[in-house]
């Protein structure tokens, strides 16, 4: 079973050598998981036996470059979720805040990764830098390594369709509603958690009782307003369904933003429950009809659409 430890509880963690691997980790995607994968047959090959990822409590740019800071992925709860299913021994997760920030890469080495950890070998992606000012590049980690004698194994990036893996691509592909593309850099589809408040109703009069998501986390990035096919897992089973983000114009004029999930075939309520929604593909964008029964008419073309494009998934 994974060990989870936050920097603050540090003392607990018990002294062993280990392979360590470290990074933000933001989607945990297929590049994500390639270092992963390294360190773990590290591990298996005769290097340190105990597999330790560092990863931080938010993105470091939050703290250093808070307006240019991009919206996450993963929130922390959700990556942990992820990580967590990856057969790693620890998971130590950093608390970042200007006073890391500061400290030079290689008093983090000595201090943290060597002398909190027992690293003995360092598994890094390709353009990971460590330390005050980004300064720990892959040249200056193997020349540190070198001289105080631990391995480093610096991971080339993934090609997917001609193009390297990363959280900026991904990010860009969500917010031009590119999910397909987007699920085949993560390998699965692009999820959010979200908690279900009360709503208006409005859904259920029209027929198409919907949940109401409420994303607590203000830096998780959200896909753009519109209608989409997503499966919805609501922590007993898996729902197929719609969502619409957005508006809703026709039936709301308070210029309130919201994310609204119609679960197909489902009866229940929902409320207060925690859903992790999967968006599967985009569908159209939002826009105002000329009345209800214009709605209600095109939610039937939307459900038609979707339930065909979900089946093809399954």
């Amino acid at each position: 079973m994974t060990q989870l430890i936050r920097s603050e509880d540090a003392a607990g963690l018990e002294s062993a050598d280990s392979t360590v691997t470290i990074g933000v980790f933001d989607g945990v995607h297929t590049g994500h998981q390639k270092v992963i994968s390294e360190a773990l047959a590290k591990a298996r090959e005769g290097g340190p036996k105990r597999t330790v990822l560092v990863t931080f409590d938010r993105h470091p740019m939050s703290v250093t470059r808070p307006e240019a800071a991009p919206g996450l992925l993963t929130t922390l709860e959700e990556k942990l979720s992820l990580l967590k299913g990856l057969y790693l021994d620890v998971i130590f997760v950093e608390k970042f805040d200007i006073a890391t920030a500061s400290i030079p890469y290689t008093e983090y080495i000595k201090e943290r990764l060597v002398g909190s950890l027992g690293m003995k070998q360092l598994i890094v992606g390709y353009d990971f830098h460590l330390g005050k000012s980004r300064e720990g590049g892959s040249e200056a980690l193997i020349k540190e390594g070198e001289s105080s004698g631990f391995g480093v194994t610096v991971v080339p990036p993934v090609v997917v369709g001609g193009t390297a893996v990363s959280s900026t691509r991904i990010r860009k592909d969500v917010m031009e509603r590119k999910m397909g593309r987007a699920a085949r850099f993560l390998t699965r589809p692009y999820f959010f958690d979200a908690d279900v408040e009360r709503g208006g109703g409005v859904g259920r009069e029209l027929g198409y009782p919907t949940a109401n998501a409420c994303i607590a986390h203000s830096e998780k990035l959200i896909p753009p307003g519109g209608a989409y096919a997503v499966t919805v897992d609501t922590g007993d089973t898996v729902h197929e369904g719609m969502m619409n983000i957005g508006l809703a114009p026709t039936v709301r004029c308070d210029g309130r933003e919201s994310i609204e999930v119609h679960l197909f075939d489902f009866e229940g309520d929902l409320y207060g429950s925690r859903l992790r929604i999967n968006v599967v593909e985009y569908i159209r964008d939002e826009r105002r009809f000329r009345g209800r029964d214009e709605l209600m008419g095109q939610l039937l073309k939307d459900s038609v659409k979707v339930r065909g494009i979900l089946e093809k998934k399954r």
